[in-house]
């Protein structure tokens, strides 16, 4: 249970706390178009966006555990925590939610994927620090 809980937490903070300050950072410098906690209703849960992206991201850092073989060894795979949030997070948000949410990959999107790459990456990188803090007392 703890492999599964642990990551989902670790990726919804990270969300919460990393993502959504590197959002922050990028609409305040005039680079990103999304806002910080945005609280409009995303589609189709209806819950706030911010929300429904820190879910997201819960569940992407259950994949992203697998995938990279996270655990409580002294070394962690940064750099992979890091590339996997940029390319996976971005490529998920881009090619699965936002045609759910009814959001086409269609058009000019590399101002687009440009901040998801440097705001997922965060995520990914804080995913990874979320999971070696809460690791640290289960091993």
């Amino acid at each position: 249970m703890q492999r599964l809980l642990i990551p989902f937490v670790a990726g919804f903070l990270a969300v919460l706390f990393f993502q959504q300050a590197a959002i922050g950072l990028l609409h305040a410098a005039n680079i990103g178009a999304r806002i910080a906690f945005d609280t409009t209703a995303a589609a189709p849960s209806g819950v706030p966006a911010f929300v429904q992206d820190a879910v997201l991201g819960g569940l992407i850092a259950i994949l992203a555990t697998w995938v990279l073989r996270i655990d409580s060894a002294p070394s962690a795979p940064w750099l992979g925590a890091t590339l996997f949030g940029a390319f996976a997070m971005t490529g998920l948000t881009i090619f699965v939610v936002g045609p759910l949410s009814g959001v086409w990959p269609t058009g000019y999107l590399l101002p687009r994927l440009g901040s998801a790459f440097v705001v997922n990456a965060v995520w990914g990188w804080g995913t990874l620090v979320m999971i070696r803090a809460f690791m640290r007392d289960v091993a």
